[in-house]
């Protein structure tokens, strides 16, 4: 008498390598949210630090320097 303790080796080679790919592309889609939240961030910092710059530049041609 044989005693089957669950699907055959194959079987669960298969499973394992389609849960791989499963990891893999969900670790694929967060790194590229990421690298996406990332850049736009840049952006934002970039853009705010323009804008900065602006209004200094700005205030310096405000002022009178003369003594």
């Amino acid at each position: 008498m044989q005693v089957n303790s669950g699907p055959n080796i194959q079987t669960q080679v298969e499973v394992l390598k389609q849960a791989e790919n499963v990891q893999e592309q969900g670790i694929t889609k967060l790194l590229e949210q990421n690298t996406q939240q990332l850049q736009q961030q840049e952006e934002a910092v970039e853009n705010r630090q323009k804008e900065s710059t602006s209004q200094l530049t700005g205030l310096g041609t405000g002022l009178d320097i003369t003594a």
